[in-house]
C-alpha cells in the first residue's frame, strides 16, 4: 500500500502541477473555457472576472501538486484534491455524455434520457475539448472523463492514506516552498495575462504559415462499380472493369481510400465594409502587412490604438498596409475610428475566430507572405523601430533559405 500510495503521489502532483502550468501559461484562453462551461450550467453570476478565476485555479493546482510532491499538509491538500477531482469529473463527465446524445440523437437511449429530463438532443451544446491542457493538448470530454476517473482513483488512494504520509522537508521548509512556488505561479500567470503567453501553442505563432494550416487535404476516393452475373454482385474499380456482356451494371458508389485531414485553421474569413471577402487578399501580399487583432472594440485597451498611431502613420508612409480585424458592428467600428483617429481600414471577422489569433484585445501582428513575423501585445505596443528591426531580421533569415 505504501508503494501504491508513492505512485499515486508522483502521478497525481506532476499532472496537476504540469496542468496548472499549462493552463496559467494561457489564463485568457482557460477563461474562454470557464465561460463555456458556465453557459452549458447557465451560472450566468459567475460570467464575470473569469480570467482572475482562471488564474486562481491555476496557482492552486500548482501549489496542490507541489504540497502533494513533497508531502505536506496532507489533510487539507487531500481534503482540497478530492472535492477539485470530483468536480472536474462531474464536467467531464456531463460533456461527455451530452456531446454522446448530440451526436446519436436517435438512438434509443438517447431518446429515453431526452424524455425522461425533458430536453432535445439536437439542441444540446456540443464542446470539442475540456480545456484541461489548454491548447498545448487538446483532449475530448470523453478522453478526459477517462483521465479524471484514474485521478479521482489515484486521489482516493491519497485520501485514505493522507494520515501516513510524511513530509520530506522541515516544516519551515514545507511553508517556504508552498509560499514560494504560490508567488512562482501567481507572477507567471499575471504576466502571460497582461502581455502574450510564454509558450504560445496558438497556430498564429511566430515563423508559421497561416496559409499552409487553411489548407484542406481532400480524401482520397476510389469510384467502385457494382456488376450482377448469374445473380451474384461483384465490385471493380475503374481500372478492372469487366469486359464480359453478361455482367450488368447495377451501382456506382466512392469508397475512402485515404481519409482527408482538415485544415486547422478553418475560420478565418475576413470581409470589408462593403461585405466582400478579402482573406486571401490580406493573407498573401508580398509586401509586410500588420494585422491588428480587436475582437471586441467596447473591450479593447484604447491606449494602445492612440499609442499605435504614430506607428501606424510611419508604417503606412514607407508603403506598407495596415488592416484592423473585429467583430464589432461597423457603424460602432466608424465611430470608433473618427473618435480615436485611426487612419487604416478595419475587417470584419468571427469574434470566436478573433480570440483564436492572439490573446490580447488588441494585438499587433506583423506579417509577410502568410507568415507570422512577430507579434506584440495591448501592453507592448511596437514602435515602427520595433517593426523595422522584425523586417531586417526576417530579411535576413529569407536570404539565408534562398539557394
Amino acid at each position: 500500500m505504501k508503494l501504491l500510495t508513492g505512485i499515486s503521489r508522483v502521478l497525481v502532483g506532476c499532472l496537476f502541477i504540469f496542468s496548472g502550468f499549462i493552463k496559467a501559461n494561457d489564463p485568457i484562453g482557460f477563461s474562454y473555457k470557464l465561460t463555456e462551461y458556465y453557459s452549458i450550467f447557465g451560472t450566468g453570476f459567475l460570467q464575470h472576472g473569469e480570467v482572475f478565476q482562471a488564474m486562481l485555479i491555476c496557482v492552486i493546482e500548482i501549489v496542490l501538486g507541489v504540497c502533494v510532491l513533497i508531502g505536506t499538509r496532507m489533510k487539507l491538500s487531500s481534503w482540497l484534491l478530492l472535492l477539485m477531482i470530483i468536480f472536474f469529473t462531474f464536467l467531464t463527465g456531463f460533456t461527455a455524455i451530452s456531446n454522446w446524445f448530440y451526436e446519436n440523437p436517435d438512438h434509443s437511449r438517447t431518446q429515453w434520457f431526452a424524455n425522461l429530463l425533458n430536453f432535445n438532443p439536437r439542441e444540446l451544446y456540443y464542446m470539442k475539448d475540456c480545456g484541461c491542457f489548454g491548447d498545448f493538448v487538446k483532449l475530448t470530454p470523453w478522453q478526459s472523463f477517462l483521465k479524471d476517473l484514474i485521478l479521482l482513483v489515484l486521489i482516493v488512494i491519497i485520501f485514505i492514506r493522507r494520515n501516513h504520509i510524511r513530509a520530506f522537508f522541515a516544516k519551515i521548509l514545507q511553508t517556504n516552498l508552498i509560499i514560494f512556488f504560490a508567488l512562482l505561479s501567481a507572477f507567471f500567470t499575471t504576466y502571460c495575462y497582461m502581455y502574450t503567453p510564454a509558450f504560445n501553442f496558438l497556430y498564429w505563432d511566430k515563423g508559421n504559415n497561416v496559409i499552409e494550416y487553411m489548407e484542406e487535404i481532400p480524401d482520397e476516393k476510389a469510384y467502385l462499380f457494382v456488376y450482377e452475373k448469374d445473380g451474384q454482385h461483384f465490385t471493380f474499380d475503374m481500372n478492372n472493369l469487366p469486359s464480359d456482356p453478361s455482367y450488368t451494371f447495377v451501382d456506382r458508389f466512392d469508397s475512402i481510400t485515404k481519409p482527408g485531414v482538415p485544415a486547422m485553421i478553418h475560420d478565418f474569413h475576413v470581409s470589408n465594409e462593403l461585405g466582400d471577402d478579402i482573406t486571401m487578399e490580406v493573407l498573401q501580399s508580398p509586401a509586410y502587412q500588420l494585422f491588428i487583432v480587436a475582437y471586441d472594440l467596447n473591450e479593447a485597451r484604447v491606449k494602445s490604438f492612440t499609442k499605435f498611431n504614430e506607428t501606424a502613420e510611419a508604417f503606412q508612409s514607407a508603403g506598407f498596409k495596415i488592416y484592423a480585424f473585429t467583430s464589432t458592428p461597423p457603424e460602432k467600428v466608424e465611430e470608433f475610428r473618427h473618435e480615436h483617429q485611426l487612419a487604416y481600414p478595419f475587417g470584419q471577422m468571427d469574434r470566436t475566430a478573433l480570440k483564436s489569433i492572439i490573446r490580447s484585445n488588441p494585438g499587433f501582428i506583423l506579417m509577410k507572405e502568410g507568415v507570422v513575423v512577430e507579434y506584440w501585445s495591448a501592453r507592448n505596443v511596437p514602435t515602427m523601430k520595433n517593426i523595422e528591426k522584425e523586417m531586417e531580421r526576417y530579411d535576413k533569415k529569407l536570404a539565408k533559405q534562398k539557394p
